[in-house]
């Protein structure tokens, strides 16, 4: 393991049934996920049933659900990644999504179920959507 603080969480913060290990700075919600050391999940930023790597940053507002977020990536501010099956209307559809190691994912995107992102994802701005 590396040689990091103990994880601190804040007092709004929620964390269940999940693993959090050391360096992690937690401000948003985790629920059903495991975050390695070093992870960042800013205030507003919800975790649901995902694996995030070391030094990963969640930004405010973002949601990663069913997902599995490779080292350094960065998720933008209200973006979304993946999706719970039982929000998916066709289920062929659905599967786990993967995000590269080093990833940007911009502000306001949306990453779909059971994608594979290896490049940077742009910031989607409010003209885009």
């Amino acid at each position: 393991n590396p040689v990091m603080p103990p994880h601190y969480v804040t007092k709004d913060a929620r964390v269940q049934n999940s693993m959090i290990t050391e360096g992690c700075d937690i401000a948003g919600h985790v629920d059903f996920s495991i975050l390695f050391a070093g992870v960042t999940v800013e205030k507003g930023a919800v975790v649901h049933d995902s694996i995030v790597m070391p030094g990963s940053v969640i930004k405010a507002g973002a949601v990663v659900e069913y997902s599995i977020v490779a080292e350094d990536v960065v998720v933008g501010e209200n973006a979304l990644v993946g999706c719970r099956p039982e929000n998916m209307e066709d289920k062929q559809n659905w599967g786990v999504t993967v995000i590269a190691k080093g990833i940007q994912i911009g502000k306001g995107a949306k990453v779909p179920a059971k994608a594979m992102i290896e490049k940077d994802v742009p910031e989607v701005s409010g003209d885009d959507e």
